[in-house]
């Protein structure tokens, strides 16, 4: 099942929860009851509606910042690897060889191996180690050489401790989430909120219907909204690994065949 018609159908859930409470508070609560109590309801919805309003913007816009950081630290990442290959290109063969062998397998391996489990939700890789250790190794052979004095050999260590901050970062912004108690006010205040509509004494029952389920498929989105931005590299908009992929190109590298990402 595609993620937008997973989306379409957890909000069409929501909807149909939503309506599904609203027509049994209608037939078990007379008009009448509702109607003394409407504006007290009023007062009280509006400042359920601004509270729940204030902390859903502020959780949104703290995972949005996450997001955006989780895709730049991606593109850092993809041009640390591009940096290192276009400054090893003025070594010797038998320098130059290494490292972009190096290169490749660290980029393959991202693109192939850690993407797919990192749309997946595993984040278990984030401790292997081995390519980067490689790249460490193959850059610690070159030091006992000329090049090892040389101001390219420093800029490409340079470009290699951004290469291994940027992983790490990658999957530390990956991993993270809101906390549980923060998860559980989102969804709580978002029940509260559409269930209050149900508390107003609109005598139209399609009207009152059209009303809540407004409202219901606005919290769902918002909700989905944030729980996609908590998962930059899962869900519908999940970052992708265009970046590295662009880099494999450049180097020469074949490329991944489009099917074997989603």
């Amino acid at each position: 099942m595609s993620g937008p018609v997973i989306v379409v159908a957890v909000v069409f859930v929501v909807v149909l929860a939503a309506l599904g409470g609203l027509l049994a508070t209608r037939r078990l609560v007379p008009m009448e009851r509702l109607s003394r109590h409407t504006d007290v309801a009023g007062y009280i919805y509006a400042v359920i509606g601004v509270i729940y309003a204030v902390i859903l913007a502020q959780v949104v816009i703290a995972a949005w910042e996450e997001y955006r950081d989780a895709r730049d630290v991606a593109a850092v990442e993809a041009s640390a690897v591009l940096n290192l290959d276009r400054l090893s290109r003025v070594w010797p063969d038998a320098e130059q060889n290494p490292v972009r062998v190096a290169l490749i397998d660290y980029a393959t391996h991202v693109v192939d191996v850690e993407w797919p489990a990192m749309a997946a939700g595993d984040y278990s890789l984030a401790t292997g180690t081995v390519l980067v250790d490689d790249l460490w190794g193959t850059y610690g052979q070159i030091a006992q050489g000329p090049r090892g004095a040389s101001a390219n050999y420093a800029n490409s260590l340079d470009q290699l401790d951004v290469l291994d901050q940027a992983r790490r970062s990658r999957f530390l912004l990956g991993e993270s989430s809101l906390p549980q108690t923060m998860m559980v006010t989102l969804l709580l205040g978002g029940v509260v909120t559409v269930g209050f509509s149900y508390l107003f004494a609109v005598d139209d029952g399609w009207l009152h219907g059209l009303m809540t389920s407004s409202l219901a498929v606005l919290v769902a989105m918002l909700l989905l909204l944030e729980y996609q931005l908590d998962s930059p590299f899962q869900g519908v908009d999940s970052i992708r690994p265009t970046a590295m992929r662009s880099v494999l190109a450049d180097m020469g590298a074949p490329r991944t065949a489009p099917g074997e990402l989603p």
